[in-house]
């Protein structure tokens, strides 16, 4: 018969209870604690995980969205710059074209300025030729009454000026100051005494002192004569009287040209 001591199987109970109670709070409660710990952990590391994917999932789209912007963008911008190079492209062909335009202008206008100075050098020339044949014709074929004629004619056309146009006189008179006046008289042909004493009383008379004659012969002036006195200067020769055609028909001509 088996014989339980009463007082050993308490003792065994407490130290059962004191060994568990020890276990408890040496191991078991530590190791719950970290078991916890390491199960809150993980939760909290699934949490973030999960927060990940979210976040991934929404830097994806934002990626796919931007990207879609991008494209969109980069389209836009081809297109715009397309357009700028067309745009471009158009106002150079119509600069070029514009100044072909000018240039074209230009050269017809250098063409007809060419032809303009051609004919008129080439008419110049031909009126230059004309006159001065016509001049030696005249010249040899004038009879001397044409130049008597012509040097009387200059010497009335002075007396008249000083019966009509005193003031002109006057206003030459000063001009000329205290010097003596010297009349530098060219002919075509040589004075008689007789004009040369007409010449000396018509300029005595419009200097209103004494006038001296400085007398050359040119006969290219056909027949007249050209006086200078002072700053008065007059020209009744056939040579001058050719000189003021030439000038009306070369204007004439001009303004025909002009207007061809």
């Amino acid at each position: 018969m088996l014989n339980l001591d009463i007082w050993t199987v308490a003792f065994q109970i407490v130290n059962f209870l004191a060994l568990a109670g020890l276990l408890y709070y040496l191991l078991f409660r530590p190791v719950t604690r970290s078991m916890k710990a390491r199960a809150a952990e993980k939760e909290q590391l699934a949490r973030e995980i999960a927060q990940d994917r979210e976040a991934a999932v929404q830097l994806r789209a934002e990626l796919e969205a931007r990207l879609a912007h991008a494209e969109e963008e980069a389209a836009a911008i081809i297109a715009r710059a397309q357009e700028q190079a067309e745009a471009e492209r158009q106002t150079l062909l119509q600069e070029a074209e514009e100044e072909v335009e000018r240039i074209l202008v230009e050269a017809h206008a250098d063409a007809h300025r060419l032809r303009s100075q051609t004919a008129g050098d080439f008419q110049a020339e031909l009126l230059d030729a004309i006159l001065e044949v016509s001049g030696q014709v005249i010249g040899q074929a004038a009879p001397p009454e044409v130049h008597n004629a012509l040097i009387q004619q200059l010497s009335d056309r002075i007396w008249e000026m000083g019966r009509s146009e005193m003031e002109r006189v006057e206003a030459f008179r000063r001009s000329l100051g205290e010097r003596a006046p010297t009349a530098y008289v060219t002919t075509a042909r040589s004075l008689s005494p007789e004009q040369q004493g007409l010449l000396a009383r018509t300029f005595t008379a419009l200097a209103d002192r004494n006038v001296n004659l400085d007398v050359s012969t040119d006969p290219t002036l056909a027949a007249g004569m050209r006086v200078r006195l002072g700053d008065f200067v007059v020209d009744n020769s056939i040579s001058g009287q050719l000189a003021e055609l030439r000038d009306g028909v070369s204007q004439a001509l001009e303004e025909r040209v002009a207007h061809e």
